[in-house]
């Protein structure tokens, strides 16, 4: 599914628009509205790990939640899309996991009806405890961390006085490529980043994979173990950041460009990472249009009726391992509501990922995409 992104990449120079309405209810117009808002929203040069499944569980659990035009805000942002609880389809060799958790400060009163539906369609668990206590906060961390497999073990420093209630969601990955690289073949070589050349590890593998050229830019698809999961790696011509072309991406030519891959004998270059990365999403959801829930306008009547709720902060924290066996990531999405004062194939092909890339680890039976990233800098 990834893969589109790219071929948008490719093509921004020639491009006249820069922006295009995601087709209703898509999955995919989500992710890549919030993948170009996330990486809008830090500065350019930044390496982005981001989770769009992690965010829209966390944002829908918001939703459902809000009345008004509060509600018609967030049903905007994500795309008219829905993330509930789901089987994210693992195996004996691919792990994929989702759990949600709802945490309510002991002095607030929460809707019965709202409890309900977050245990029934979201399958998340409620938890009841005195925010004070800086032990609630350790709860949450642990929470965390045992659902990302200790790859994120911290989301919370602290509570504020106001806050009420935190929404998390946590997601975990591990995946064996199908055709692995071998550890022999890796050796050091240069990245090219946007601020400076950096010494990396560089996995190689020659072998057959989807791929296609256009426009000067590169795509391939790198399937997981089982097939159902890839990563879809888009380079963009040299001398052409992520940044500059991200703009362009829309999702008719994301879906396009998956059209367009056909296998080819590739030596394929690509360097081993690891990266954590923390993030504030209020810009992000502000670029998508969430505007009232961050006031003292926001209407949160579907949570509480114990007095006006706003949207404190949305926060997100990610972490990928790329190496020769395959694929761990994982990430957190936290929502933190508090209480406010009373207001209104033919030649063999070459691909030498040693410049910033964009990735993608996707689900595409069934339109998720898991986690994205633009690595600028090594």
């Amino acid at each position: 599914m990834a893969v589109a992104v790219a071929a948008a990449m490719c093509c921004a120079g020639s491009c006249g628009r820069k922006t295009e309405t995601p087709a209703e209810g898509s999955r995919i117009g989500f992710a890549l509205s919030f993948f170009k808002a996330v990486n809008s929203s830090v500065p350019g040069g930044e390496n982005v790990v981001a989770s769009p499944y992690s965010a829209g569980v966390a944002l829908s659990m918001l939703t459902e939640g809000a009345d008004d035009q509060t509600k018609v805000e967030f049903d905007n942002a994500l795309n008219g899309c829905l993330f509930v609880s789901e089987s994210l389809s693992d195996n004996d060799t691919v792990v994929v996991k989702s759990a949600n958790s709802i945490w309510i400060s002991d002095n607030f009163s929460v809707r019965n009806r709202y409890v309900a539906h977050m245990e029934k369609d979201f399958n998340a668990a409620v938890e009841v405890m005195d925010f004070a206590d800086p032990s609630t906060v350790h709860a949450m961390n642990n929470w965390c961390s045992e659902n990302t497999e200790g790859k994120i073990a911290k989301i919370k420093d602290s509570l504020s006085p106001n806050d009420v209630m935190v929404l998390a969601d946590a997601l975990y990955f591990n995946a064996p490529w199908e055709n692995a690289f071998d550890p022999g073949l890796t050796h050091d070589a240069v990245f090219h980043g946007l601020n400076k050349d950096t010494d990396v590890r560089m996995m190689y593998r020659n072998g057959m994979y989807d791929y296609i050229e256009y426009q000067g830019c590169q795509i391939i698809r790198l399937p997981y173990a089982g097939g159902r999961y890839s990563m879809y790696v888009a380079l963009p011509p040299a001398g052409m950041s992520p940044g500059s072309v991200l703009p362009y991406v829309g999702e008719s030519m994301f879906k396009m460009a998956l059209g367009m891959l056909r296998p080819a004998e590739v030596k394929f270059y690509m360097p081993k990472v690891k990266l954590e990365t923390s993030m504030n999403l209020n810009k992000t959801l502000e670029r998508m249009g969430v505007r009232t829930a961050f006031t003292a306008a926001a209407d949160f009547d579907g949570i509480s009726a114990s007095g006006p709720l706003v949207l404190n902060e949305v926060a997100q924290k990610c972490y990928i391992d790329i190496t020769e066996q395959g694929t761990e990531a994982a990430a957190v999405t936290t929502a933190t509501i508090a209480l406010t004062s009373l207001r209104p194939a033919a030649d063999q092909k070459v691909m030498k990922v040693d410049r910033p890339y964009i990735f993608f680890i996707a689900d595409m039976e069934n339109e998720n995409i898991l986690f994205t990233g633009t690595i600028s800098n090594l």
